[in-house]
């Protein structure tokens, strides 16, 4: 088992990134604009997927 990244402030801006993404995606989601959702939607997975991988 490999051991985990160290944790630094990079991680960090990542981790909020994430959640503004995530939370753009709804609101454009709602207000109808479903490409551009579709687009902060992808951006949001692919910063899902990049902490995951440092949590392996």
């Amino acid at each position: 088992m490999s051991e985990p990244a160290p944790v630094d402030l990079g991680n960090l801006v990542v981790v909020l990134l994430a959640s503004t993404l995530a939370g753009l995606r709804d609101r454009l989601a709602d207000d109808g604009f479903d490409r551009a959702s579709e687009l902060a939607a992808e951006l949001t997975e692919r910063c899902d997927t990049y902490l995951e991988e440092l949590g392996s």
